[in-house]
């Protein structure tokens, strides 16, 4: 951990791209993903070649972070985000690929097995949305509903987060996998279902219940402090470090148990 905290701090170099992406992709989205729905299809590719170059010149920069390869001029790590871009730019967007494909097929079968097990709380999605427009909306929406709809709907709840819970614990190991053993997306995704289901499963599972946990905490922060600007800034910048050290944690992690303790040994190993 504290080594974790030592890298972050470092190398908080590595919090530039990320905000400038955030800012410059929340920017795009806002102005572009409107009107027809060619301008909608249009915008989402753009965006997915965005977040694919994004993913390839970040990821390098952790890879280069962890394995602390500038001692006197920690901000030149920056100079890693171009190479990264032109080595990782197709294995990031085969990897967008596959966590679409995945989250869709867990989705589908919670979907699924949620109408089988909980059933249908008889709400239509006109209704729904409109409940989510505003706080008094919401309320009203909620009194209309009778105790059986409200106790599906909790059901309901509980099983998208489990759902999602699971997306992110399968795909925690994915992307170290892809900079540190395998480029290609499909083969580093079976790699990092290996890892996961290893004798260090206990491990990981407790590494990704501690970057849920803090997650947890300050989305919880965020929706307390959105009506102050000071509170919800200073919320928003730790916000920003605490991704920064997630991912470094979750690739020194992956560095040390699953390719450190390898070299030589594991024919994944390409590093």
């Amino acid at each position: 951990m504290n080594k974790v905290f030592n890298l972050t701090n470092k190398y908080i170099i590595l919090a530039t791209p990320l905000i400038l992406f955030s800012l410059i992709s929340s920017i795009y989205l806002t102005f572009s993903a409107a009107g027809k729905i060619i301008n909608l299809i249009i915008a989402i590719v753009l965006f997915t070649l965005m977040l694919g170059a994004f993913i390839a010149g970040w990821g390098n920069m952790i890879k280069q972070a962890v394995q602390d390869s500038y001692d006197t001029d920690s901000n030149a790590l920056i100079k890693e985000f171009t190479p990264g871009v032109g080595e990782y730019f197709l294995p990031a967007l085969g990897s967008i690929l596959v966590m679409a494909v995945v989250s869709i097929i867990i989705l589908a079968v919670s979907y699924f097995a949620g109408m089988k097990g909980i059933g249908d709380p008889g709400i239509s999605s006109d209704a729904f949305s409109k409940a989510m427009e505003s706080a008094d909306a919401l309320k009203l929406f909620l009194t209309s509903l009778t105790a059986e709809q409200l106790a599906k709907l909790n059901l309901w709840n509980l099983l998208l987060l489990g759902t999602i819970g699971l997306t992110y614990f399968l795909l925690i190991l994915y992307l170290p996998a892809i900079f540190f053993k395998n480029k290609n997306p499909f083969v580093a995704f079976f790699i990092s279902l290996k890892d996961l289901f290893s004798k260090n499963f206990g491990k990981t599972l407790l590494v990704y219940a501690a970057v849920i946990s803090v997650n947890f905490v300050l989305s919880i922060a965020a929706a307390i402090f959105a009506g102050n600007l000071i509170f919800h800034f200073l919320v928003t910048l730790i916000n920003f470090y605490y991704i920064v050290f997630a991912g470094m944690g979750i690739f020194y992690y992956y560095h040390k148990t699953f390719v450190e303790t390898h070299l030589g040994k594991n024919i994944d190993e390409t590093v």
